[in-house]
C-alpha cells in the first residue's frame, strides 16, 4: 500500500477516471513551471530573447500537429497536380492549393509608394514592439532596486 502512494499519478489506478483536461493539466504542470522560470529570470536575460525562446519551444511542441498536416498538404498538391494536368480536372477556388501558392510565390507589390508604406509599417511595429520588451526589462530592474 505505502508503494502505491509513492508512484505518479499516470501509474495509479484511479489514473482511469481522471477526465482527458485532468489528465492534460497534470502533463502540461512541468512545462507551465519551465515557462514560468524562463519569465521570470533576472534582467541581463531580456524579454525578446524569452519571447523568442517560448515562440520556439512552442513550435517544437506544435511539430507533432503540423507534420501530419504538411504531409496532408503535400499529398493534396500533388494528388491536384496529376488530376490538372493529366485528367483535366479543374478544382474549385477554395480547394485550389496549386493556384494560391502559385499567387504567393508570385506576388510583388508593384507600387512603390504602398511597397515604402509596407517597410515604414512593419518597422513602426518592430520599434514599438523592442520599446515595450524594453520598457518590461527596466520596469522589472527599477522594481527589483526597489524591492530588494
Amino acid at each position: 500500500m505505502h508503494k502505491t502512494w509513492n508512484k505518479p499519478l499516470h501509474k495509479r489506478k484511479m489514473w482511469q477516471n481522471v477526465s482527458s483536461p485532468g489528465k492534460l493539466v497534470y502533463y502540461m504542470q512541468p512545462l507551465v513551471e519551465h515557462m514560468f522560470e524562463i519569465w521570470m529570470q533576472p534582467l541581463p536575460f531580456p524579454t525578446l530573447l524569452k519571447f523568442a525562446y517560448s515562440c520556439g519551444l512552442f513550435f517544437f511542441i506544435l511539430l507533432p500537429i503540423m507534420y501530419p498536416l504538411f504531409v496532408l498538404a503535400l499529398y493534396f498538391g500533388i494528388f491536384q497536380y496529376i488530376g490538372e494536368q493529366h485528367f483535366g480536372a479543374v478544382p474549385s477556388e477554395n480547394w485550389d492549393l496549386l493556384g494560391t501558392a502559385r499567387h504567393l510565390w508570385r506576388f510583388e507589390v508593384t507600387n512603390k509608394k504602398y511597397l515604402l508604406f509596407v517597410t515604414m509599417y512593419i518597422d513602426r511595429y518592430r520599434v514599438i514592439i523592442t520599446a515595450i520588451s524594453s520598457t518590461v526589462d527596466y520596469m522589472r530592474m527599477a522594481l527589483s532596486f526597489v524591492f530588494s
